[in-house]
């Protein structure tokens, strides 16, 4: 089967290494489809809001089916493909899986938010975001015709796509909403680079007056803190936890998504960096690993990785990690 990198070449094209917006192609099937309103093209960011797609119609006959499509879920600040020197987006993993015979029509992201890094604690699980990401996904399932998906998720998009996953309700600031129901098996396996599963050491005393909207206690991350009578001693990131410390209360929106006896994805695999300039303490929250997703299959840890360089420089280890469903 002919890829369509391959047909590219055959016809004499060149593929841009920019890699977006999304094409075309897709972007007139998603207003035909009822998708339009969520402009998931975003080109107020250029060619890095976006990515993914067929490059016309032509093309469907030469569509790998033996390739289960991936879609990319960024973090807090970023974007779908590189906008600045902090919003690095999937450039780099795009790049990886396209040289190793995957194609756009593979490869899917959208970004969401802004790429402004002082509005980063501005910003939670709000529903406007994450029922668009899911309609997202439930898009490309249906442009794609793939019974199953595969998601790579960093920092924030990695609660942000086991939501998606998870469907159900969230309160929010902008309202009360249902995102959907589980997607069930249709997610054949989930990375998670570098999330904030249990929360953040850094949310801890936002109780003081540093009430940022990332950090609230129903739909954000924060890690609670009711286990020590002074919040701001530094024990959140202690390990082991000292007795009686147990049965902690931490953001609702996250105790829903880890206390669900459900798994996200047929399998789970989760990684982060022990040099996490952002996460910090040695990825530890009240004697947890934050960036490990519950019932993950396996983990992949780094020693001196930042948090974005966790993404960047792990590209091979991503693309073994979804092609093998093993830890490389």
């Amino acid at each position: 089967m002919i890829s369509l990198s391959l047909l590219s070449c055959i016809l004499g094209t060149v593929i841009s290494q920019e890699y977006g917006p999304i094409t075309a192609h897709f972007d007139a099937w998603l207003d035909v489809n009822g998708y339009g309103k969520y402009d998931y093209a975003r080109l107020d960011l250029g060619t890095a809001g976006s990515f993914g797609g067929l490059s016309s119609e032509k093309d469907i006959q030469f569509f790998d089916t033996s390739k289960d499509p991936v879609i990319f879920f960024h973090g807090n600040s970023d974007a779908a493909l590189t906008a600045n020197n902090f919003s690095t987006g999937w450039t780099k993993t795009v790049k990886y899986f396209l040289s190793q015979g995957y194609t756009l029509a593979h490869l899917y992201g959208t970004s969401w938010g802004n790429t402004n890094t002082t509005a980063a604690v501005e910003r939670d699980h709000d529903c406007a975001t994450v029922t668009r990401l899911r309609k997202f996904t439930e898009a490309v399932m249906e442009y794609t015709g793939a019974k199953q998906i595969n998601i790579i998720s960093h920092s924030m998009g990695v609660t942000l796509a086991r939501k998606v996953i998870f469907g159900g309700y969230i309160n929010a600031e902008d309202g009360e909403c249902f995102i959907g129901k589980p997607l069930g098996n249709k997610v054949r396996a989930i990375l998670g680079i570098a999330g904030a599963n249990f929360g953040l050491c850094a949310c801890v005393g936002h109780w003081l007056g540093v009430m940022w909207p990332t950090c609230n206690d129903d739909n954000g991350l924060w890690p609670g803190e009711t286990c020590y009578p002074n919040r701001l001693d530094g024990m959140c990131a202690t390990s082991p936890l000292p007795y009686p410390c147990n049965g902690l209360t931490y953001s609702k929106f996250l105790m829903d998504l880890n206390n669900s006896k459900m798994k996200p994805a047929q399998h789970i695999f989760s990684m982060w960096s022990m040099g996490d300039d952002l996460i910090g303490d040695g990825n530890m929250v009240w004697g947890r690993p934050t960036s490990e997703i519950p019932y993950s299959d396996g983990n992949k840890v780094y020693t001196n990785y930042t948090h974005m360089e966790t993404k960047l420089n792990t590209t091979a280890d991503q693309f073994h990690i979804i092609t093998q469903l093993s830890i490389p």
